[in-house]
């Protein structure tokens, strides 16, 4: 769930329409510059479903500890590893490329949250060992399930990899699977960037616009509510007129999930309606 302030009200965005809306993205993704993703159906599909496992908590949010519905940045582990988990093995269930890219995106979070980083959210304490079972014990299930799919797809298993990726291979589908899942990473970032309260990433990195060529940084604005500015710009149109709907509840802490979730299951809709032009 994105938890978003806007004066008296909180709007809240579910992480599966974030991510189909980091999907649409990725469909336009392509121009000049900057190479569509191949295989294209299925790289933009698991884009559209890397948060896939979210129903699980969104269709019965829980509260943070100030008793606010909880933001997806506030994600406990025991909530983070059994959504990521399911993420991964319904994407791969839906389509084997797709599966990889979203059980790499999985594992990705699950480092980022044990590793020490200029941000604070989403960090799990590794400190206990019964967490840090839980931790490897997902971690070696992605990387299980990552190399199954890599045999379906016909990607090597016997080689060097870093969390999944072979970033410094010459080998021209390992350098397309790379610039494939930074593009994921790319259209995750642009989509919280125009769901959440305030922008959270001016410069998304690393993006990459050729398989095999040196990262890259796209630059980020959101002027107002309804426009985010992007240089370089990567898509195939001028502009992109993209929407996303959200549930309006009162900004207000809730005494129980009981209470939270016969609120949310009863609150109005709307659409958030954003353009997406070059800066």
């Amino acid at each position: 769930m994105i938890r978003r302030a806007v004066g008296s009200e909180l709007w809240l965005f579910t992480q599966h329409d974030h991510a189909q809306l980091a999907g649409e993205l990725a469909q336009r993704f392509g121009n000049a510059r900057f190479a569509r993703p191949e295989p294209r159906e299925a790289t933009v599909r698991g884009i559209a479903l890397h948060d896939c496992g979210w129903p699980l908590h969104d269709d019965a949010p829980t509260l943070n500890q100030q008793h606010l519905p909880l933001d997806v940045f506030e994600t406990p582990r025991h909530i983070g590893l059994e959504v990521w988990s399911a993420s991964a093995q319904r994407a791969a269930a839906a389509d084997p490329y797709a599966g990889l890219l979203v059980s790499l995106h999985s594992l990705a979070l699950s480092v980022f949250a044990t590793t020490q980083t200029p941000f604070t959210h989403e960090k799990f304490d590794a400190v206990d060992p019964r967490a840090r079972f839980d931790i490897n014990k997902f971690q070696h299930a992605q990387i299980e399930l990552q190399e199954t799919l890599r045999r379906r797809i016909g990607l090597s298993v016997d080689q060097p990899l870093t969390q999944g990726l072979a970033e410094d291979s010459r080998d021209a589908r390992e350098q397309q699977l790379v610039m494939n899942f930074r593009l994921l990473q790319a259209m995750d970032k642009l989509s919280l960037n125009i769901c959440c309260t305030q922008p959270l990433f001016p410069k998304i990195e690393p993006l990459i616009a050729q398989p095999g060529a040196r990262p890259m940084k796209l630059h980020v604005t959101r002027p107002s509510a309804h426009e985010l500015r992007i240089r370089p710009w990567p898509f195939d149109r001028d502009e992109l007129p993209v929407e996303i709907p959200y549930r309006i509840l009162a900004h207000r802490a809730y005494t129980d999930e009981t209470e939270l979730r016969a609120v949310y299951d009863a609150a109005p809709t709307a659409t958030l309606r954003c353009t997406v032009r070059h800066d």
